[in-house]
């Protein structure tokens, strides 16, 4: 081998080592960077004349494992889904109460109960009778609380849509972006790897809103679609997605009835069986907390507080009361019924006739709440009436919502464990999608950047380098003692 093509080879060594201390460096130093992907300089022999000539550079390339990012992407975007639908029934469980609960609407009944058999032992007691106006309040506002409180989670889940339909266009107007740029430099021959890592990252962002899958198209550039088919982005120009959030929400708004927003793409409103090709992620979360999770337990409150009002304003319970005339409770001071049940829960007041404050009268507690003169001070008739209604075993109100023969204070009970269960059945299956997704990222982090392999190609690198440049110190030598001669 003549000096120079061994100082050639020495040089490429030296090239090369470089190169590759450069791309370890670059592994360690964006080991916990969102997107990045390990680097790995690819070289071969160079032949230089049929025969050896030193080692060549070819490139470098990223190490991805796509199969592996794709199932971490289905199972974030999964989770988020599981979460979102878990804080809900999180919130609804503190408003609904635990049996035994305080603060809860079985505790509240509890207290209207006992206050009524107190007012019962001593009905001319007129602090007994304020304790039962006062706790027929407190199990009102519970109520009234609990439907504002369904309402206020069905806005901000409204919000939340909208923030996410924002980060879906922001995201896929990125994309597209990016694949651009990336063919570019591409073409130009340079290396766009910092380009693609921050494409993963923006397609890591939105897989947590929509499920998404990803295809390579020509030149560096991809395509993204959902788990279902819909396109999301599949050229230079993507789906552009719209979302008309709602100022304020009230009780039996709904898509279905056109007074409040779906999805749209490209400016058109899907249907709710077009809904399902955006399913899964954090987008169909909120959608589900805002059509389907907060409206059914509105619908069960509801339901709960006609069942209160009517087992209080029928004949049975309190005589004095004319046909179509207002009882213990009232809905905004009139008589409920079932054409007005939506949103009852946030109506429901006590009667102003028994309420001083309100030019009421406590005896009509006593007497009756349609009494035209105070009875008996000592008569227990009515306030036992009142206590044996809700005591009754009876059908619930025609809602559709809660079935069965059961008490006031079992059909509460029995929400509460409705209420409960769904808890309990979203947090299982929130621990199960979170356990796929853990395993899952840390098998896709274990295949990215790690700490110790990386060292050691570092000393590898080390070693090689210092071999090139005692060759080029030998070379150095073998020129000064041919120079001397």
């Amino acid at each position: 081998m003549s000096i120079a093509k061994a100082l050639s080879n020495a040089v490429s060594g030296l090239t090369a080592t470089a190169r590759g201390t450069e791309t370890v460096a670059s592994n360690l130093a964006n080991i916990m960077t969102p997107g990045y992907a390990r680097r790995e300089m690819a070289v071969s022999a160079q032949t230089m004349g049929g025969a050896g000539g030193g080692v060549r550079i070819d490139g470098i390339t990223r190490v991805v494992n796509a199969g592996l990012m794709a199932e971490m992407r289905a199972a974030g975007s999964a989770q988020a889904e599981a979460v979102t639908r878990l804080q809900f029934l999180n919130a609804a469980e503190d408003l609904i109460g635990l049996p035994g609960e305080a603060g809860g609407l079985g505790s509240a009944l509890s207290g209207f109960q006992s206050a009524l058999l107190e007012a019962g032992a001593r009905p001319d007691d007129e602090l007994r009778l304020a304790n039962v106006l006062s706790s027929a309040q407190v199990l009102a506002s519970r109520l009234n609380a609990a439907s504002d409180a369904v309402q206020a989670m069905r806005g901000e889940a409204d919000h939340a849509i909208a923030r996410d339909v924002a980060a879906l266009n922001t995201g896929l107007e990125r994309v597209a972006y990016l694949n651009k740029r990336i063919s570019i430099i591409a073409a130009e021959g340079n290396d766009p790897s910092s380009l693609v890592d921050e494409r993963q990252a923006v397609i890591d962002q939105i897989s947590t809103i929509v499920p998404v899958q990803e295809i390579a198209r020509e030149h560096g550039k991809v395509a993204l679609f959902t788990t279902e088919g819909a396109t999301l982005l599949d050229g230079s120009t993507p789906t552009q997605f719209g979302f008309a959030e709602m100022p304020q929400i009230v009780a039996g708004q709904t898509p279905d009835n056109s007074l409040m927003s779906r999805l749209v793409v490209n400016g058109t409103e899907l249907s709710a069986s077009q809904m399902r090709l955006f399913a899964g992620g954090s987008l169909q979360g909120h959608f589900s907390v805002r059509d389907e999770l907060a409206p059914q337990l509105q619908q069960e409150l509801d339901t709960l507080a006609l069942d209160l009002h009517d087992r209080l304003a029928s004949a049975a319970a309190d005589p004095t009361i004319g046909a179509g005339g207002a009882g213990f409770f009232t809905d905004g001071g009139s008589r409920a019924d079932l054409s007005t049940v939506v949103g009852l829960a946030g109506r429901l007041s006590v009667n102003a006739a028994l309420d001083p404050t309100q030019g009421g009268d406590l005896w009509r507690i006593r007497s009756g709440t349609g009494a035209a003169v105070a009875g008996p001070a000592g008569d227990t008739a009515q306030l036992n009436r009142l206590t044996a209604a809700l005591d009754k075993a009876q059908a619930a109100p025609a809602t559709g919502v809660l079935s069965g023969n059961a008490t006031l204070a079992q059909r509460i009970a029995g929400l509460e464990s409705l209420t409960s269960t769904r808890r309990v059945s979203v947090e299982a299956d929130s621990a199960i999608r979170n356990s796929r997704y853990e395993t899952i990222s840390g098998r896709f982090m274990a295949d990215g950047v790690d700490s110790d392999a990386e060292m050691q190609k570092l000393l590898e690198y080390e070693q090689a380098y210092a071999a090139n440049a005692r060759v080029i110190q030998a070379i150095e030598e073998m020129m000064d003692q041919i120079l001397r001669l």
